[in-house]
C-alpha cells in the first residue's frame, strides 16, 4: 500500500499530509453510534432527545483484518452550537483494556471557519494497540446536551484550522502507518417544546404546509380546530402526476396541501418546529411543503440552483418568481412558513434546506 508513516502523540501537529495518497479500498470505517440503539456505518443514529435532556453518543471505530491493529486517532466533529452542545467527552469505554489508553486530549472549539460553527478535536492513541483484527473500538463517548429545537449534523470535519492546532482527521494501525478511512457523519434531533402555528384561511382553495411536526398528524387532528370547516384535502404525486386525496387520511411537513376551506378562519394546530427539509423532486412539477421560518429565494435554494424552471404559490390565483426574470416580473420574492408551492424542476433533483443555513 502507498502510506507514509507518522508518529502521534499529544502535542504532536501534523501539518504535511498533501503528499499522502490513500489506497482506493477503506481499511477502517469511523461513524457515530448510539449506545441505547446501535447502529451501524452509514445506519440512522436513531437519537431524539427534549431540549435539556442529556444523551450519549459514541464514536465507533473499524479495522479490517488486512491491518496490523488500531493505536492512534485524530478526530474533528463539527456541529451546530445553537442547537446542542458538548458538555462532556470520556475516552473510556467500559471493556477492562481501556485503561491502556494514555494521551488522550480534547478540545472544544467555537470557530466561524467550521462547517457548522463548533468542533470538537480529539487525540488519542492506545501504545499497546488493540488486536487482532478485524476489531471494532470506541474513540469516545459523547456527552450531548440539547439547547434548543431543531436538528444539527454531527459531521467528521477533515480540517482543523484553530491555531496552533492544525490537522487532519486520520487514524493509524499498530505500525504506524495511516489508513484509508471510510467517514460516516449523521444527525441528532432535538425536540423543544409544543409550539402553535396560525394562519388564516380563506374560503375556497388555500395552498398550505405544515411549520411544525404534529404529534398526531391525521388530516382530522391538524385542520381540525373550530374556527374553519373545510370539505377536500388534496397532495399531489410528482411520480404519478395526479392529486391524491388526503381528506380523511394524514398530513406531514414537506408536502404542500390544497385544502378547499367552506368556512374562512384562523387555522391553528400545535407541534414542535420542522427545521430541515430533505425531499427528492421530479422533473416536472412538484407541490412541496416549507420549514418554520421565511427564508429569501434568492441566496438559498442553492441545492437547486440551476435545476428549477419557476416556483408558484397560490393566493385565489397563482403567482410565481422565476429565478433569471428581472425582479418587477416576480410576484414574490420569500418562502414562508405554512405556504405550500409549486417547484417546477428541470431534472430529477433533491432539494435541501435548513432553518439555521
Amino acid at each position: 500500500m502507498n502510506r507514509k508513516k507518522i508518529a502521534l502523540g499529544i502535542g504532536i501537529v501534523l501539518v504535511i499530509l498533501a503528499a499522502f495518497t490513500a489506497p482506493a479500498a477503506a481499511d477502517a470505517e469511523v461513524w457515530f453510534s448510539n449506545p441505547d440503539d446501535p447502529n451501524g456505518p452509514g445506519e440512522p443514529l436513531n437519537v431524539t432527545a427534549a431540549v435539556g435532556e442529556n444523551v450519549t453518543i459514541q464514536i465507533m471505530w473499524y479495522t479490517d483484518a488486512n491491518e496490523s491493529g488500531a493505536r492512534s486517532f485524530q478526530v474533528g466533529v463539527d456541529y451546530d452550537r445553537s442547537v446542542v452542545n458538548m458538555t462532556g467527552l470520556n475516552p473510556w469505554f467500559i471493556k477492562p483494556y481501556m485503561h491502556y489508553w494514555d494521551n488522550f486530549h480534547s478540545r472544544y472549539y467555537d470557530d466561524e471557519t467550521a462547517p457548522l460553527g463548533a468542533y470538537l478535536w480529539i487525540i488519542g492513541t492506545h501504545p499497546a494497540c488493540w488486536q487482532p483484527t478485524p476489531i471494532t473500538v470506541p474513540i469516545a463517548n459523547l456527552t450531548v446536551e440539547c439547547v434548543s429545537g431543531g436538528t444539527t449534523a454531527l459531521e467528521f470535519t477533515h480540517e482543523i484550522r484553530h491555531e496552533p492546532t492544525v490537522g487532519w482527521n486520520l487514524l493509524t494501525n499498530c505500525t504506524d502507518e495511516l489508513l484509508s478511512i471510510t467517514w460516516y457523519n449523521n444527525v441528532i434531533e432535538c425536540v423543544g417544546p409544543p409550539e402553535t402555528f396560525s394562519k388564516h384561511l380563506s374560503a375556497g382553495w388555500n395552498l398550505i404546509s405544515l411549520p411544525l411536526i404534529p404529534s398526531n398528524n391525521s388530516t382530522s387532528a391538524v385542520l381540525g380546530n373550530d374556527t374553519i370547516e373545510y370539505d377536500a384535502v388534496y397532495r399531489y404525486n410528482a411520480t404519478s402526476k395526479q392529486f391524491e386525496d388526503v381528506t380523511t387520511g394524514t398530513m406531514d411537513p414537506g408536502t404542500g396541501y390544497f385544502v378547499n376551506v367552506t368556512t374562512a378562519g384562523t387555522w391553528s394546530y400545535e407541534g414542535t418546529p420542522y427545521t430541515s427539509l430533505n425531499i427528492d423532486l421530479k422533473k416536472g412539477l412538484n407541490m412541496v411543503g416549507w420549514l418554520n421560518c421565511t427564508k429569501q429565494i434568492s441566496g438559498n435554494l442553492t441545492s437547486i440552483a440551476g435545476e428549477y424552471n419557476y416556483i408558484a404559490r397560490w393566493n385565489a390565483g397563482y403567482e410565481v418568481y422565476e429565478p433569471h426574470a428581472p425582479e418587477v416580473f416576480n410576484d414574490f420574492f420569500d418562502m414562508e412558513r405554512g405556504n405550500g408551492y409549486w417547484i417546477a424542476a428541470k431534472e430529477d433533483c433533491k432539494l435541501e434546506e435548513s432553518c439555521s443555513g
